[in-house]
């Protein structure tokens, strides 16, 4: 009965040893992501110790039906998105703000012939006469709607062939280095798209890491993984050295803009509970 004794020994130790199989939806325009988002997980999961493989799985669907497919766990198990207190409910947050703040700095994407509009706002009075696209089940359209400035809502990927055709929407924010990205990587696709140069959008918001609530072992990993690595550094250097921040920050000139700061409705109590040192930008 010996090798029973030894097997007893030895399955903790081949369970430890089977890696975690993520999976992750892969949207049309991603180019943020595989530059981002991908590493720093990664980044994160090396720093936990725990053995992985990701698998990414091309898809068109909105936040809405991501987050429903995230819940069942059967296409996916892991993204990232912008917090909420629907979100942090029905899915496993990782309550560590992946851009450090700057999810919530928002500048326009807009029409190149609108620009001599916006250099005119000085107010919020002024910026809600003007429609913001948002993407289908995005949690910032509560922040945008509470400041009443009114919104479309539609596929993200839809978002931009609006806005270079001039048509429903008039501008369309995005985090500082979603906004350089994204005109970068779409510029050749629609060249009418350029980043509003005036204002400003500030309010409290974070993206964070979402998993499957039954995705403890992951939900685990990701969580040792980034206290790690900011412990040791790593994440701030990643951060600090990242070509998309510094691109934004350089082209962005935050001190010529004029800052427009509205509330968050829904500030989550995990918003509300990450500890100072994880933010570059500290909750307004």
């Amino acid at each position: 009965m010996k090798w029973l004794g030894w097997l007893c020994l030895l399955l903790p130790l081949l369970t430890q040893a089977q890696p975690l199989k993520i999976k992750i939806p892969q949207l049309p325009v991603h180019q943020l992501a595989d530059e981002y988002q991908l590493p720093l997980l990664k980044l994160a999961l090396e720093k936990s110790g725990t053995p992985f493989t990701i698998e990414l799985v091309p898809t068109t669907l909105t936040q809405d039906s991501l987050r429903r497919e995230l819940e069942e766990g059967k296409r996916f198990n892991l993204y990232w998105m912008g917090t909420s207190s629907e979100l942090e409910s029905r899915l496993t947050a990782i309550p560590i703000p992946l851009f450090r703040g700057m999810e919530g700095m928002r500048v326009a994407l807009i029409h190149q012939d609108d620009q001599e509009k916006f250099a005119q706002i000085t107010g919020l009075e002024q910026l809600r006469k003007f429609r913001a696209g948002q993407g289908i089940g995005w949690s910032d359209g509560r922040i945008l709607d509470a400041a009443g400035i009114p919104t479309y809502a539609g596929r993200a990927a839809n978002l931009f062939r609006l806005i270079n055709r001039h048509e429903a929407i008039d501008f369309f924010p995005r985090s500082l280095v979603e906004a350089f990205s994204e005109q970068h990587e779409l510029v050749e696709q629609y060249p009418n798209l350029v980043i509003e140069r005036h204002l400003l959008l500030r309010y409290p918001y974070a993206q964070f890491f979402f998993v499957n609530h039954d995705q403890k072992a992951l939900a685990k990993a990701l969580q040792t993984g980034l206290e790690r690595a900011y412990a040791d550094g790593s994440f701030l250097r990643f951060f600090n050295q990242h070509p998309r921040v510094r691109e934004a920050l350089a082209g962005a000139n935050l001190a010529g803009r004029t800052t427009l700061t509205l509330g968050n409705p829904d500030l989550t109590d995990a918003m509300r509970k990450v500890p100072a040192h994880y933010w570059e930008w500290p909750l307004p």
